[in-house]
């Protein structure tokens, strides 16, 4: 159990930064190490900076076994943010050291910005916009209507569902695959769960919403992406890796997709000047840099949860 004398250890940039979250944190704990220098942390950095905390508020930071096997103080993992595959969830529990999560925070920023980017390659609007910078004034060639489309959502958690209901207004048709969910289920009068390969056939427009695991490592590769429709366009809001990246590359190159919008990637790097990637240099390829679940709003809701679990482990 944590006391108000408890050293917490802050890594996550975000959290930092904030003033109103540090104010929030102060009145429950007064030994707080913050990350004021924004450090990119590697393991080594990770560790040393953590070193005599009870308890951590975390981001993106890999929390391994080597970095729990060197802080042997630690006491609790609180995470900013809702993706868990960075943390080594089944060794926490092995060391008793408890996890503080909370899911579906961000669920909205990110269906959102999904929505936005759906809409942005349906319409061609991306696209043009790149040839308009070129001073090329050209008139669209398959720009589509949400209410004449199918839309493909892979994941069907907490940010599918909200997608889902963004699109209902819509009434475009929703196909869902989820292999916890049965297939060819009525989810409502305009969603039904559907295989993989169904989906993938059937869809105008593919969003991904699924965490990274083994199953998911370069779950649409080259034979899935061939499976898409012709002039269909993928959208991923979820992590890197998930899509294989070179195939991707190729089927756009190729306009067998008419467009793709990424907001992650394989290799995302600790900072901005590190990042290279050949998928950026098409016309027909939006990206943005890891960006879906950190709106001004988000921030403070995954501060304050993550300060909340911290709080309900004072003795």
């Amino acid at each position: 159990m944590l006391n108000e004398k408890s050293l917490i250890g802050v890594s996550s940039r975000s959290f930092s930064r904030s003033k109103e979250l540090r104010r929030e944190l102060e009145k429950s704990f007064k030994n707080i190490r913050y990350n004021n220098a924004l450090i990119h942390f590697d393991e080594n950095s990770l560790i040393e900076f953590f070193q005599g905390c009870e308890a951590v508020i975390v981001s993106e930071d890999r929390i391994t076994k080597k970095v729990v096997d060197s802080l042997p103080c630690l006491k609790m993992v609180a995470k900013f943010g809702v993706g868990l595959d960075s943390i080594d969830l089944e060794y926490l529990e092995k060391k008793e050291i408890n996890l503080g999560w909370q899911a579906g925070i961000n669920c909205s920023s990110v269906a959102e910005l999904a929505l936005s980017y759906i809409i942005l390659m349906l319409r061609e609007a991306y696209v043009l916009n790149r040839e308009l910078l070129d001073l090329k004034w050209k008139k669209v060639k398959n720009s589509r209507d949400l209410s004449e489309t199918t839309i493909g959502i892979i994941g069907f958690g907490n940010i599918g569902k909200k997608l889902a209901s963004f699109l209902s207004p819509f009434e475009c048709k929703i196909l869902v695959f989820d292999p916890l969910i049965p297939i060819n289920e009525e989810i409502s009068r305009t969603v039904k769960s559907v295989s993989l390969d169904f989906l993938l056939k059937n869809s105008h427009a593919i969003s991904l919403h699924v965490p990274l695991t083994k199953e998911t490592l370069n779950l649409i590769d080259t034979e899935e992406l061939s499976m898409m429709k012709k002039n269909s366009v993928l959208v991923n809001l979820s992590r890197g890796g998930i899509v294989n990246e070179t195939a991707l590359y190729s089927s756009l190159v190729n306009k067998h997709l008419s467009g793709a919008a990424f907001d992650v990637f394989d290799d995302e790097p600790k900072n901005s000047q590190a990042f290279s990637s050949k998928l950026i240099g098409l016309n027909n390829f939006f990206s943005t840099p890891h960006i879906a679940g950190t709106s001004e709003q988000t921030i403070k809701k995954l501060g304050l949860s993550a300060i909340n679990q911290l709080i309900e482990n004072l003795k």
